[in-house]
């Protein structure tokens, strides 16, 4: 509902904004019709500022961000929105109508200079508003030492500007957990974030991170209690690799949860899997009547193969795949992890996988929703078990609906280890982008038209 209202509070800003430009630019002598002109452009003109606003994330009115932080997303949406306006309409004038009265560049000046105050200054006075009523007040348990635990506890509730409060201390030790302000261990977390009311955690245990085990009970503890978990990185963290770092009362926290893509990127991707599936299909059609001939002619069978994945949450569905291997290729072993130079894999079926040939029938998944066109492999569910047992954080690649491609299809091997691909998996998963798809597909082009990265 947020969402929906500031939307239609800019869309209502901005019309003032132009209509008012126009009306003052007339009133000094300017040609009538020039309102008509506006009239016309104002609806496409609020759209391109409206998408240029959700772009710079001017809608997202998190606790974390500061009034400022607010305040200058909406100032370069209103700028961006402003250029793009400007560009949009002068392509109309010269391509489509040359004809027509033109807008005046005073009156895009005027509404620029009149948006670029008027919504930052109302997103300023809301967060503030939202701040004064206590909105933002949140109750944290942290983890970690004692000692460490109480020194960023302190800090915390003395800077913090939306109101921190500690409301307790969880040890990461869980076999002897010391402190006199210890509540619990790890193990307590569910029922103490409950029975408190905690709306954060705090986690300060330097080396918890690296303890796999107990990162995903954390993870999985603090999504069931709808509990987001800031992290105070060590030396280590700090110094190596790429973080998203934020401060809540000066310290500077990580946070260590899923971000959910966003609605625009999220609609993106899936314009993109059914035009790139219907692409898929109709210009694979050829390639499968050659490759289902060759399967026939080279062994006995069906031309298609389905087989059980888990998908998007878990959720079971049938993949469809060209058969590459023989019919009775589990008969006897029942599930196995495939291997380089399977003797299970027909001759037609080692071309057919060196191709990606025999993935084209995939195109028939995306399609329906139940895969995208990038994203982690889907796996078997007798797999699941058995890599999960390897590495707890194996079921995170769920988090993702599973794709055509991913980038541990691009950059590793057919046959790579399921341990090293989770690698690539988390990576895609935690900074999935247009961008990022976008080199996935053509790498993934450039694998099926060379040969390289299937055996």
């Amino acid at each position: 509902m947020m969402f929906f209202c500031a939307i239609m509070t800019d869309a209502v800003l901005l019309v003032y904004a132009y209509m008012g430009a126009t009306l003052v630019k007339v009133a000094f002598g300017a040609p009538a019709d020039m309102l008509r002109t506006t009239a016309l452009a104002i609806a496409p003109f609020v759209g391109i500022h409206i998408l240029c606003l959700a772009a710079l994330e001017a809608y997202d009115f998190n606790k974390l961000r500061s009034e400022a932080d607010v305040a200058f997303s909406a100032l370069f949406g209103v700028l961006s929105g402003f250029v793009l306006s400007f560009v949009f309409f002068t392509a109309v004038i010269l391509y489509y109508n040359p004809d027509i009265q033109v807008i005046s560049r005073a009156v895009f000046l005027g509404a620029g200079f009149a948006s670029c105050l008027i919504l930052p200054l109302w997103r300023l006075w809301f967060t503030r508003r939202r701040r004064g009523r206590g909105e933002f007040k949140s109750r944290v348990l942290a983890v970690g030492s004692s000692a460490r635990a109480e020194i960023a506890a302190a800090s915390l509730e003395r800077y913090s500007r939306s109101g921190h409060e500690i409301i307790g201390f969880i040890s990461d030790d869980e076999e002897s957990p010391t402190g006199e302000n210890i509540l619990g261990t790890l193990a307590d977390l569910p029922r103490l974030a409950k029975e408190l009311g905690a709306d954060e955690l705090l986690v300060m245990g330097e080396d918890l991170p690296h303890r796999h085990d107990q990162l995903l009970h954390l993870i999985e503890a603090c999504e069931a209690a709808e509990v987001p978990i800031h992290i105070l990185p060590g030396l280590y963290e700090a110094m190596v690799g790429r973080l998203d770092l934020y401060e809540i009362g000066g310290l500077p926290l990580v946070a260590l949860k899923h971000r959910p893509i966003s609605r625009a990127y999220g609609a993106l991707r899936r314009c993109m899997d059914i035009l790139g599936a219907v692409l898929g299909l109709t210009l694979g059609a050829p390639l499968l009547l050659v490759a289902a001939v060759a399967i026939k002619l080279n062994s006995s069978g069906p031309v298609f193969f389905r087989q059980r994945r888990c998908g998007f949450q878990g959720c079971e569905f049938d993949i469809i795949k060209l058969r590459t291997m023989r019919v009775d290729a589990e008969k006897e072993s029942g599930p196995v992890w495939a291997a380089k130079d399977d003797p299970r894999v027909t001759a037609v079926g080692r071309w057919l996988r060196k191709q990606r040939i025999d993935e084209i029938p995939q195109f028939w998944n995306v399609l329906k929703g139940d895969m995208s066109l990038i994203g982690p492999r889907p796996e078997r569910p007798e797999f699941m078990l058995i890599f999960t047992a390897q590495s707890p954080l194996f079921p995170l690649r769920l988090r993702m609906r599973p794709g055509l491609t991913s980038l541990s299809h691009v950059l590793g091997r057919y046959d790579s280890d399921p341990m090293h691909r989770l690698l690539y998996d988390l990576a895609y998963i935690n900074n999935a982008s247009f961008r990022m798809d976008l080199r996935i597909l053509m790498a993934t082009v450039k694998i099926v038209l060379v040969g390289r990265g299937a055996q």
